[in-house]
């Protein structure tokens, strides 16, 4: 519904195809829902291990996986929006086909994380956000 999308200022940190991708993904959670998704990320870390090409920056991907993790863990209390912008940045970052190759291109997890500093600023959490070289 118009008005009840989750606002954030992603255009000055990811490009407009990074903007929609993410946009698409910040879908209605409930509680419930955000506490089965550590385990996604953990598994998506065990494949990207597995998968990531020779550029790939796993230490990068790890380093969102564990902020992710931490803050599904916080039992933050979120609304609706920012319940929605959480789910976002972790679905962002389970895609590895976003607008970067995360599998190939040493700068691939940069949109990841970008997104998900974003989401940090957002929600009140700063203090998770992620290192960028």
């Amino acid at each position: 519904m118009p008005g009840d999308e989750p606002i954030l200022d992603l255009e000055y940190l990811l490009n407009p195809e990074e903007q929609d991708q993410f946009r698409r993904l910040c879908l209605p959670t409930t509680a419930e829902e955000l506490a089965a998704l550590p385990e996604l990320v953990e598994l998506h870390l065990t494949q990207l291990e597995a998968e990531a090409g020779p550029n790939a920056d796993l230490e990068m991907a790890q380093a969102i996986g564990r902020t992710l993790i931490t803050l599904l863990g916080a039992s933050l209390p979120l609304d609706d929006s920012q319940r929605a912008l959480v789910r976002g940045a972790v679905e962002y970052f389970l895609m590895v086909d976003d607008a970067s190759g995360d599998l190939d291109d040493v700068l691939g997890f940069d949109d990841d994380a970008r997104v998900v500093n974003s989401v940090l600023d957002r929600i009140g959490q700063p203090e998770l956000k992620i290192e960028l070289g």
